[in-house]
C-alpha cells in the first residue's frame, strides 16, 4: 500500500487523533520524551519533519517554554488539523523527500519512514543527510529496530548498527538510542561534541 493511502485510510477510521499516525499513546509520548533530550529546545527553532498532527509542538512548549516551531508532513489533511490546533506554529504540506528544509537550529523525525516502499534504508540515509544540512546544532531521528520483540506487518525495520553507520559517515558526533523501547531506536546526530549537560545523552567523540 502507497505511503499516502496507508495514513488516508488511518485517518478515514480514526480522525485527527493519534491512531491515525499509527501510533499509540504510550509510544508517542516514549518517542517524544527521547527526541526532546537531544538538546535543550527552549528558545530554539525546530523543523518536525514528518510532524503529523503537530502534537510533538505542546510537548515542547510544555517541558521548555517557547519554540520556534516549523512543521513538514506531506498529507494535508494532518497539517489543516495541526494549524487550526496549533496556531502558534507554522505547519506546511512539503514533500520531505524532494522540498528544501529552512535552516534551523534543530531538525527532528519521528517515524516518517516506517511504511515499506522498497527505498527506506536510502530515503532514511538521505533524510540524514538532509536533516544535517539544515541543522545549526543537531537532529534527531527515531525509526523502527530489527531488534524488535515483534514486528507487524506493512511495516519497514531499519538495523540499527548500519543506521549507526550511515549517521557517522555524515556526523563525527552520532549517538545510538536503543534504550527506551524494545523496537524503536532514534539517532543524534550533533555538529558539535556534547557532554553530559545534555540529559540522557552521553558524551560522544574523542
Amino acid at each position: 500500500m502507497p505511503t499516502v493511502d496507508f495514513f488516508a485510510e488511518r485517518y478515514r477510521v480514526h480522525g485527527p487523533r493519534r491512531e491515525a499516525l499509527d501510533w499509540s499513546e504510550e509510544g508517542q509520548q516514549t518517542r517524544f520524551r527521547v527526541l526532546a533530550e537531544v538538546a535543550d529546545f527552549e528558545g530554539r527553532s525546530v523543523l518536525d519533519v514528518g510532524c503529523g498532527l503537530g502534537d510533538f509542538l505542546p510537548y515542547l512548549e510544555a517541558r521548555f517554554g517557547k519554540v520556534a516551531y516549523t512543521g513538514f508532513d506531506f498529507f494535508a489533511p494532518f497539517i489543516e488539523h495541526a494549524r487550526a490546533k496549533h496556531p502558534q506554529g507554522r505547519f506546511e504540506v512539503r514533500d520531505v523527500l524532494r522540498d528544501p528544509f529552512p535552516e534551523v537550529d534543530l531538525v527532528v523525525s519521528s517515524g516518517l519512514h516506517n511504511i515499506p516502499t522498497g527505498e527506506n534504508e536510502a530515503e532514511m540515509v538521505a533524510l540524514f543527510r538532509k536533516a544535517f544540512g539544515a541543522a545549526r546544532e543537531a537532529v534527531a531521528v527515531n525509526m523502527l529496530s530489527t531488534r524488535a520483540d515483534r514486528r507487524d506487518d506493512g511495516r519497514a525495520y531499519f538495523v540499527p548498527e548500519r543506521m549507526l553507520a550511515a549517521a557517522q559517515e555524515i556526523s563525527r558526533y552520532a549517538v545510538l538510542r536503543h534504550d527506551y523501547l524494545p523496537h524503536d531506536f532514534t539517532l543524534y546526530l550533533y555538529r558539535e561534541r556534547r557532554g553530559a549537560a545534555v540529559t540522557g545523552t552521553p558524551a560522544a567523540g574523542r
